[in-house]
């Protein structure tokens, strides 16, 4: 008997090496298998929105809906699955019903806009979308494209992008500060049907549970840097130079005769100094 964790590997495989087709077969009989699990349904509709059958994928998250109706995956896949068939009375309702699932309300607006416009309704879609396009401090990418796209329809100016902050920024550091990545992530997919998920090990666990490779990061390698690919060779060349050997410097402070040396009658001297008191040269009465 074939289990759920067999059935996601053979999944996981067939969608790696682009075999979309054994991945349907799979999860379609995943599905029937086990009616009670809305997650193979949702996986199956997905792999058939990756094959462009979008009515399928529809009524495969519609159903799921009636079963799950806590699945925001489900009701987002079906609202786009809507878009794409040009159903857009019920894409606007599957977007609002979103929103109280936890959608936020950019891209809820964003599907609700574009269901206006499949409709032709694009002074409709332009109100809602600026709305919420202004209200989210003008910092919405994706509402920014729609507006530019049905400006023309409208004949209105598109509000300039407010892209501080906004900018997308390269999340994969690896070889930034080391040559070779991480070898307790290298054997490690942490993807859905994985070891790594079943057992509820994410990548941040192991990373910070796990200890360091090495432990010693400003260690000297041989070409002079260190772990971190930092470069203490001018450091270690200043070291070396700032401790001459003691013994092989001259002492110039030794055998030093001195000449010449003159007592100075401090107390003749003191005589001749100016007093600070301004009264001292008045005659005592």
């Amino acid at each position: 008997m074939t289990s759920p964790e067999e059935v996601l590997a053979t999944v996981r495989q067939a969608m790696s090496s682009g075999d979309l087709e054994t991945a349907e077969v799979a999860l379609r009989d995943a599905r029937k298998k086990w009616k009670n699990e809305p997650e193979f349904a949702v996986r199956y509709a997905n792999v058939l929105v990756k094959q462009g059958k979008h009515p399928q994928a529809l009524k495969v998250y519609r159903k799921v809906m009636k079963k799950a109706p806590e699945r925001l995956d489900a009701c987002i896949g079906a609202a786009e699955c809507a878009i794409q068939t040009g159903k857009g009375r019920l894409a606007e309702k599957l977007y609002s019903r979103g929103i109280g699932l936890g959608l936020s309300l950019d891209e809820a607006t964003l599907g609700i806009a574009r269901s206006l416009v499949i409709r032709s309704q694009h002074h409709l879609a332009w109100e809602k979308a600026i709305l919420q396009f202004k209200s989210s401090g003008n910092k919405s990418k994706g509402l920014h494209d729609l507006l530019k796209e049905i400006s023309p329809q409208t004949g209105i100016s598109v509000p300039a992008l407010d892209q501080f902050d906004t900018a997308i920024i390269d999340t994969n550091i690896e070889g930034v500060r080391r040559d070779n990545p991480d070898p307790r992530l290298v054997e490690n997919t942490f993807t859905a049907g994985s070891f790594e998920a079943m057992a509820g090990v994410d990548r941040a666990t192991l990373v910070e549970s796990g200890d360091l490779h090495s432990d010693d990061l400003l260690s000297v390698t041989s070409s002079g840097g260190t772990s971190l690919g930092i470069d203490l060779s001018a450091l270690q060349d200043a070291t070396d130079d700032s401790n001459p050997n003691v013994e092989d410097t001259p002492s110039e402070v030794q055998n030093v005769e001195v000449q010449g040396i003159v007592d100075i009658d401090i107390s003749e001297s003191s005589e001749t100094v100016d007093s600070e008191d301004p009264f001292d040269d008045w005659p005592d009465i």
